[in-house]
């Protein structure tokens, strides 16, 4: 017996014209909203940025897993995508998208297979950091069929993938003697800049970054190898380097929509945050005091903050999710508290993993939705 095919269920019914307001009542909750104009005007500063610093712009999609979203990105100049996995790739690719790179060490001989295919169709750059997944990057050009370009991942202080920096030359070698491959040049992530003790900290790692990667690029030049590509540079610490610290490119993700952890960082404003939850009250208590919300981990995440916790209202700082359970959140309200059935914004901690849990998200213009934007990648982590 063939089974049939599930409908995903979405918050706002698929037969419902556009626009719709946030209070009809074909919109169901919980409900990630996109401020498009504030979505664009990010696009467009991080655009100018790159273009002032003489930096190319080659945004991460992790944050939006949205070919709507990246055709907007790449119609403000952006020179192609990043991507994390094999499937975000593979749809990519077949969006027609830009050239991408994939930014992850890929092991594993059904991840290979998969990216072989998708570098048949599309220009696609690869991340290595060790021998081993340089020699399988080499089956995949066998298989694709073409050459492929590998970046060798400089760790600069995050302690998660990377070579050291006195292994990279070594690693450089290996690529240019694989048949297949060429040596593009190198590639990091600061994520480490979330950690960083106040404004003057994240400036820190990024001059690190960049102290770092000039460093790296000194001694390939110097074995003989021409680098092409210096990419550096995330949301936190790209604002902090130029073309003058030799980077070429950079890479930042989550400056489309930001969130709290970024405002917290200093590297947005308040009101440089694009996206909200819409919830709906379930639950009050007694008093007031307790406020439940019909969103809860699988929502928005289990991400917390010693000052946010998992998020507060939008202009409510007095009304701040302290607990999630899967299916609930529970805000702890000091001032006037809202009623059950009562719509509610809630601000992200971490939107990266908030869209990652979404088939759609909704765009709005001054406060009505006016497109269903397709979270093409979500839940793509293969």
């Amino acid at each position: 017996m063939t089974a049939l095919p599930l409908s995903l269920p979405l918050p706002l019914d698929p037969a419902a014209a556009l626009p719709v307001s946030l209070g009809d009542p074909r919109l169901d909750t919980p409900a990630m909203l996109v401020d498009l104009d504030i979505a664009e005007a990010n696009i467009a500063g991080m655009a100018a940025f790159a273009q002032r610093a003489g930096l190319q712009l080659r945004p991460h999609v992790k944050t939006h897993k949205s070919v709507a979203m990246a055709r907007r990105q790449l119609d403000a100049g952006a020179v192609g995508l990043c991507v994390a996995t094999v499937s975000e790739a593979e749809v990519l690719a077949c969006a027609g998208g830009a050239d991408v790179t994939l930014a992850y060490p890929v092991v594993g001989a059904r991840k290979l297979s998969r990216l072989a295919k998708v570098c048949q169709g599309v220009p696609v750059t690869l991340v290595a950091d060790s021998a081993a997944v340089i020699d399988g990057y080499g089956e995949v050009a066998r298989r694709a069929g073409r050459r492929l370009a590998v970046l060798i991942e400089v760790d600069t202080g995050m302690r998660r993938v990377g070579a050291p920096p006195h292994a990279v030359p070594e690693l450089a070698m290996q690529v240019c003697k694989s048949a297949g491959l060429d040596f593009g040049g190198i590639l990091t992530h600061a994520g480490h800049a979330h950690d960083a003790n106040g404004q003057l900290g994240i400036e820190q790692v990024a001059r690190q970054e960049a102290a770092v990667m000039g460093d790296v690029r000194a001694d390939l030049e110097q074995a003989g190898h021409e680098v092409r590509v210096v990419s550096a540079g995330s949301s936190l610490t790209a604002r902090y380097l130029t073309a003058a610290d030799g980077i070429t490119e950079i890479r930042p993700g989550t400056y489309i929509y930001n969130d709290l952890r970024t405002l917290a960082c200093w590297s947005c404003t308040p009101e440089e945050i694009a996206v909200t939850m819409l919830a709906t009250v379930v639950s009050t208590g007694d008093s007031g005091a307790r406020v439940t919300v019909d969103a809860g981990s699988k929502t928005l995440t289990t991400t917390t903050d010693p000052a946010y916790g998992h998020g507060h209202l939008t202009g409510r700082p007095d009304a701040t999710v302290t607990r999630l359970s899967e299916e609930h959140g529970v805000l702890t309200v000091t001032g006037p508290p809202p009623s059950v059935g009562d719509l509610v914004r809630i601000l992200p901690v971490h939107v990266c993993v908030w869209t990652d849990l979404q088939p759609e998200v909704y765009g709005l213009r001054r406060g009505e939705i006016v497109e269903r934007i397709r979270v093409d990648a979500f839940r793509h982590s293969l």
